[in-house]
Order: structure tokens, then sequence, then C-alpha cells
């Protein structure tokens, strides 16, 4: 028996949802729900399923087994949390919310319902990152000291609900940064503190075009993380240094991981499994979740502490650090 999907939010990223969905073993997609007129008669027209303008209905109407939700951040704690009252599995877009106490209510319920929540960190599920954590895990880099992460991009923003900060609850950091700080949970462990500069630079918005974090592990491993709409892709950027060399992925959509060895003073190359794509392997690993009744790696739990690290970053980003103090003697 197929599994029963369903969308809500049918801009840019739904399109990945759609098509996810559409190619993975045992789900259907029957509906789609969206503020826009033109988006639900898109969505009629392009896969010959019903569209409605208000979410609600469409649950009622369709009774979906899983929905999607791709709509900006403010609005995923109360479809979220009403879905999974009603028994309903979500998927939803990343960041789990725009604030702290958004993403709080979610995870509470998700851990009262009996339908799982997923949040889409798809990039635990790319194959270079796959290969950083395998090599982590066997030992290869030793003690990590140092964990750099630069997402960068050139993305016009103004217009857009990433710009607007009711919506979205913050710009880069918030978007692309918490991929990023996820990322650092994922290979890493969670994040103890963290300093932070957030700033509007090239683009007339609310949020921040450009944001760097700095932090420290549990497991004391510092951290960075350099995001940017207004910052070209030639400054991205993935390393880790430890004990026993460096860490690298020079191409991060198709790799290869490479290791600089401290003893051998030589590179090697390790070749990443890109047989699946990351979205692939994100429905994949949900369905499976749902039909074994265990937890996904990306969780209410996970993105929580995410939630809260890049919250604390705005938070350190107010205070502007220690200022240095001018002398003119001495």
């Amino acid at each position: 028996m197929s599994l029963r999907a369903a969308i809500v939010g049918l801009g840019n990223i739904s399109g990945a949802h759609i098509k996810g969905w559409n190619e993975a073993e045992g789900v259907d997609v029957v509906a789609g729900a969206d503020i826009s007129e033109d988006a639900v008669k898109r969505f009629e027209e392009q896969q010959g399923k019903p569209g409605f303008t208000d979410w609600r209905d469409m649950l009622e109407a369709v009774k979906p087994d899983l929905v999607s939700i791709c709509t900006p951040p403010f609005l995923h704690p109360p479809i979220s949390i009403h879905c999974l009252e009603q028994g309903i599995h979500v998927l939803c877009e990343k960041p789990m919310a725009a604030d702290i106490a958004g993403a709080v209510a979610m995870a509470r319920a998700a851990r009262e319902a009996k339908a799982l929540l997923m949040v889409a960190y798809c990039h635990r599920f790319h194959g270079p990152i796959l290969k950083l954590k395998e090599l982590l895990h066997d030992g290869t880099l030793g003690r990590p000291l140092f964990f750099r992460g630069c997402f960068t991009g050139l993305a016009d923003m103004e217009g857009n609900h990433r710009g607007d900060a009711a919506k979205a609850g913050g710009g880069a950091l918030m978007d692309n940064g918490s991929h990023a700080v996820d990322l650092y949970q994922f290979l890493l462990g969670k994040i103890a503190n963290v300093s932070c500069r957030a700033g509007t630079f090239l683009q007339h918005m609310e949020t921040d075009d450009v944001a760097v974090m700095i932090f420290e592990g549990e497991n004391g491993c510092f951290g960075e993380v350099l995001v940017g709409y207004s910052i070209p892709p030639q400054f991205t950027e993935w390393r880790i240094a430890g004990a026993n060399g460096v860490l690298a992925m020079e191409d991060y959509f198709s790799g290869p991981v490479r290791f600089w060895s401290r003893e051998t003073k030589e590179w090697t190359d390790y070749e990443c499994d890109t047989s699946m794509t990351r979205f692939e392997r994100q429905f994949a690993h949900f369905i499976e979740c749902i039909k074994e009744g265990k937890e996904p790696i990306s969780n209410a739990e996970t993105a929580l502490h995410t939630q809260r690290a890049i919250g604390a970053a705005y938070q350190a980003a107010l205070g502007k650090g220690l200022p240095v103090q001018q002398r003119t003697t001495g």
C-alpha cells in the first residue's frame, strides 16, 4: 500500500519534494496547497492532482499519510503541529522555525505524537559529507581541532521571504548557516558556545546578507561558519583540521574528500558515493523511518539544537564583542 503525500507551500523548494515523492518507491503525491492561486494552478496542470489555497481544506479532503512543509519558516510550527496531532508524518523544510519558541513547540509536539517529524537538513545525506563522517568515525583525522564551513553564493534576496525578519527569522545565517551548523553537529557533535557578526552589506532587506559565526563544540573543537548571499561562491570552503592532518572538500558537490597526512605530508583522495543525490537519500530515509517506526537522523531534537545555536549567534551579534581601546600614548 502506497503512502499518500501532500505538499504545503508550492514555491521553489517544493519542486525537490514533489520530484522526490514522485520518484520514491511506495509513495504517491495526492495534493498540494499554497495561498497563491497561480501556484495552485501550476501544480494542478503539472501534476494532474488537486490543489488547494487552504492547507487545512487539503488535509480534510485527501487525508494524506505524510506532508512536506515547504512554506516560509514562520508557518512551520502551526502546520507541523496540526499535522502531528492528526497522526500525519511531517517532512518540514529547514530551518525548523523562525524562532526558538516555535522550534520548541514543534519538538514538544513531536515527542507527544505517534507520527514522525523530520527536518529537511538534506546535506546530512550528501555523498561527500557521508564520506567525511566515515573518515572521522574511523579515526583518520585523530582529535578534531578546527572546523570551517563556508556556504557562500550570489543570491538576490530582495523581496524574498528570507529578507523578511518576521517570516524567516534571519537571513543568510538562518538559511544556509543552519545547514552548516547542522553539519557540524552531524559530524562532530553539539555546540557549546558561540560568537557572531551578522550584517546587511549590499542588499536592501531586513535580514543579514553576510554573517560569520565562531564557536566551540562540546568536544572542545573550535569552529567557524561563514555564509553570505553577497559573497561569490568561489569563497565556499570545507575543512576540518585534526591531530593527524586535514580533511578537505575542494568541490563540495562532487568530492573527492581529501586527507593531508601530518605524517607523510601527502594528500590522499577518497571518492564519494554519488549514486544517489542528497534529496533521494533524504526521501528514502524518511520512508524507511516511517515503515520501521524509527527516529530520523535529522529529527526534532537535532533541529532544535541547531535552532538554539543560530539563535544564540544572532543574540551574540547584537553585542558587537569587546571594543579595541584606542590609546594615544604607550
